[in-house]
């Protein structure tokens, strides 16, 4: 696994006024982590991002990105990656880590938005979204890797993930670590393709979404707020849900797949999709009334 690395950028990087931002940016200092040599620590702000990252800056920005700290630290004959992406908010901050996840595990219970696997560990801390790479992927990498976030954990302070209140009821607790949020177009594209057609047109959203398996089937839960009434309008076109009045809760049927929308106001949906068939299909159904 190779580090992806600036080509066009090194060091301190400043704001277009010209004002360093470094203090703004949790990064790790020596005092907070002794055992280790912080190696490097670079700075990257809005737009500056593709300098960084090729090709892939466009999500970040999608997400809200801010700032983002990026660190090399030197611990036990390991050499680490750390990236600290400064993001909008907590919510923000939660969707990029979850649209990055991918068969990884959570650190310990007591950090529920951590995902490690053999060469990352990825973190939401406070507004941040955390990576961590190593280059070996041994087990005293992913050691190091652990106790450098836990170092940054005791920098950041915690901030409460404002998720819709659809999504904190009990019959969905056992889903959530599958909880994805989408920011925009590009999040689509990343996250939910299949959904794409749906929002053609549409300026901008945040939609929080939750696949629920069983067997092969797929059950999702949907709560989608958009900036304006006219994308709300025009998502529910598309979707096939154009009169639906404030309040209401209603299904269409297209083959073998039943879609149930509330319209909860002027620029907010809960969604409910999948095949007819789906056990249990309606105490999700609702959920949407709640």
């Amino acid at each position: 696994m190779t580090f992806l690395r600036s080509t066009t950028l090194v060091g301190f990087l400043t704001v277009a006024a010209g004002i360093c931002f470094a203090e703004d940016v949790p990064v790790l200092t020596p005092r907070d982590f002794p055992s280790g040599v912080i190696v490097k620590t670079e700075y990257y702000s809005g737009k500056a991002l593709f300098g960084y990252i090729d090709g892939g800056a466009e999500l970040y920005l999608e997400y809200k990105f801010q700032k983002l700290g990026r660190q090399e630290i030197r611990l036990r004959n390991e050499l680490i990656v750390a990236e600290i992406y400064q993001m909008a908010g907590p919510y923000e901050a939660f969707g990029i880590f979850s649209i990055q996840r991918f068969k990884c595990i959570p650190v310990d219970s007591a950090s529920p938005y951590t995902c490690q696997s053999r060469y990352q560990l990825q973190a939401v801390l406070g507004d941040c979204y955390l990576s961590i790479v190593n280059e070996s992927g041994s087990t005293a990498a992913q050691r190091a890797a652990v106790e450098i976030f836990k170092s940054y954990k005791a920098k950041i302070k915690p901030q409460t993930i404002p998720l819709p209140s659809l999504f904190h009821s009990a019959i969905l607790a056992k889903n959530l670590s599958k909880l994805t949020v989408i920011c925009g177009t590009l999040g689509i594209q990343n996250g939910i393709s299949e959904w794409e057609p749906l929002f053609q047109g549409v300026s901008r959203f945040s939609l929080t979404f939750l696949p629920i398996e069983r067997g092969n089937d797929r059950l999702t839960i949907v709560h989608i707020r958009f900036p304006t009434a006219r994308d709300e309008s025009e998502f529910r076109r598309l979707s096939g849900f154009g009169d639906s009045p404030i309040g209401s809760i209603q299904s269409r049927q297209t083959g073998d797949t039943l879609r149930t929308i509330r319209r909860v106001n002027e620029v907010e949906v809960m969604l409910v999709e999948s095949p007819v068939s789906f056990p249990d299909r309606e105490s999700f159904v609702r959920l949407l009334a709640q």
